[in-house]
């Protein structure tokens, strides 16, 4: 049976089903599920349970009916243009908002190392964004959802199980937004996702949202309002965040002081008071504002000689930028790794003289 908008179908090779609302091309619908969300869909693996009623039919163009367009007998234009026109799509609204989450939400939340994950893309804006969301595997990337997100919607991409998130590494999403009127124009997203299955085992990374009845691990891909933000986080912003940031710590008792060393915390809650929201790109923007601000200001006074840059382990990128801008910047200074005993790997110091 024919595939067209208004089928109530269910799924060939999966559980469920839902209503077709509409095509991505030729060979996919987008059955929107019973649940509310739109999944796109292979019209190969589709099975027809009940046909679309007569007027919704009348209402399909034949670009949207889930067949070749050579499979069909050739009609006038005039017919063909009429039924286009009557199925003319809605005006999308006013508003320059955008923000896109990708979400995972747990099926069993107090036993997060046996549940499975729903990996959902979000589209909380007032813009439809064309996106293409795949696994990054040695530098390749292998598709795994892509289509068009409707505004103000969401779509279950991927139900993930306990061998697929441990297996987790890098989630790499492209974006483009758009409308079907005059808007304003925002940059393509290519944003790369690290998702450390570690941190889905973790309670305390899962939080209360908007877009859920539970807690879910939400990762931030693109918001306006925090454009708005980074956008006044000026050099200036950055260095009175700093400032305020470098007040002494209090003294510990018993505890020897090296006037010529100068120990730097780059971690990013030392640097401003509200972090919340920030990228890891813009993070990493500050942290090393701060260490070349913290490294002039040690190479101009006359009683600092070392200088130790506290970065943490995390993933490794700080360090690498630091030693990369040292090398690159500053190659007559000579850096090694600090204390182990006392830092660990999260260190690096800096001699100045």
């Amino acid at each position: 049976m024919q595939v067209a908008i208004g089928c109530k179908v269910r799924f060939l090779n999966d559980v469920g089903g839902g209503e077709v609302s509409r095509f991505l091309d030729k060979r996919t619908a987008i059955v929107k599920t019973f649940d509310g969300f739109e999944i796109p869909t292979l019209i190969s693996e589709l099975v027809v349970v009940e046909p679309a009623s007569d007027l919704q039919l009348q209402n399909t163009p034949y670009q949207e009916i889930g067949q070749d367009v050579s499979d069909h007998k050739i009609k006038s234009k005039t017919t063909d243009l009429k039924r286009t026109e009557t199925a003319k799509e809605t005006v999308d609204g006013e508003g320059d908002d955008i923000s896109l989450i990708v979400a995972l939400v747990p099926s069993n939340p107090s036993a997060l190392q046996q549940s499975n994950f729903d990996l959902f893309l979000v589209n909380d804006s007032t813009y439809r964004i064309f996106y293409v969301l795949s696994f990054v595997t040695n530098q390749m990337l292998s598709p795994l959802s892509s289509g068009i997100l409707q505004p103000d919607t969401k779509i279950l991409v991927k139900q993930l199980s306990p061998e697929d998130v441990g297996k987790l590494q890098v989630v790499n999403l492209q974006a483009i937004y758009f409308k079907n009127i005059t808007f304003k124009p925002f940059q393509p997203e290519y944003y790369e996702i690290e998702l450390n299955p570690i941190k889905l085992y973790k309670r305390g990374n899962f939080v209360p949202n908007d877009f859920f009845d539970t807690d879910a691990y939400i990762v931030t891909i693109a918001s306006s309002k925090r454009e708005l933000m980074i956008r006044h986080l000026t050099d200036k912003a950055i260095s009175d965040a700093i400032r305020q940031k470098d007040k002494p710590n209090p003294v510990i008792e018993n505890k020897k002081v090296e006037p010529e060393i100068e120990e730097v915390d780059l971690h990013i809650h030392q640097l401003v008071d509200n972090w919340n929201g920030l990228t890891p790109g813009e993070i990493l923007k500050i942290q090393m504002a701060r260490f070349e601000t913290a490294l002039e200001g040690g190479l101009k006074s006359t009683r600092t000689k070392r200088m130790i840059f506290i970065h943490g382990v995390g993933n490794g990128k700080l360090k690498f930028e630091i030693t990369k801008l040292l090398s690159s910047k500053y190659p007559k200074l000579r850096y090694q790794d600090a204390s182990f005993k006392e830092y660990g790997f999260g260190a690096t110091m800096v001699f100045l003289r």
